[in-house]
């Protein structure tokens, strides 16, 4: 995936920079945008193998497949905990012999391993978090003449025809 952005800090082998948030990112969060959703900028750390310097414009690529396998962790794995606890209940349930409506008692266990899940990927994403391995990288500087198609959704807008 691509993304443009702005650097506003060189910190020798890595950057500080400014990201116009990408249509696919609107709701997601994953990038600490939860404390002001409104907010269209996202402030991000990336590898800067190029040695940008503060206020050049600049490309930047994360590997699709590991863009996939965080989506994966945040989205399915939790999902997946919940329908499996879920289940788990009403089976266990059943072969207790259990006695009364047991759907809710399902869905408070599921939602509990649902909870420890999102505690284990929180964990995983604070021992990944200074690993250079899903860091972004600057891979090229944008010439100025690319300046309104900065934050790469214009082009977006204009291949699906929303604008």
């Amino acid at each position: 995936m691509e993304q443009y952005g702005l650097v506003s800090e060189n910190k020798g082998a890595t950057a500080i920079v400014i990201l116009q948030r990408h249509l696919a990112c609107e709701g997601c969060g994953r990038c600490g945008v939860m404390s002001g959703a409104k907010k269209k900028e996202t402030i991000i750390e990336a590898q800067n193998p190029i040695r940008a310097e503060a206020g050049q414009r600049v490309l930047l690529e994360i590997d699709d497949r590991r863009m996939l396998f965080i989506s994966f962790m945040l989205y399915l794995v939790p999902l997946g905990g919940l329908l499996i606890g879920i289940f788990f209940w009403l089976a266990l349930a059943d072969n207790l012999g259990l006695a009364g409506n047991q759907e809710l008692t399902g869905v408070g266990v599921g939602l509990g391993l649902m909870a420890l899940i999102f505690f284990f990927i929180r964990t995983w994403d604070r021992r990944v978090k200074g690993s250079r391995q899903y860091m972004p990288v600057i891979t090229d500087l944008i010439e100025d003449a690319q300046d309104d198609n900065c934050n790469g959704q214009a082009e977006w807008s204009e291949q699906n025809g929303s604008g």
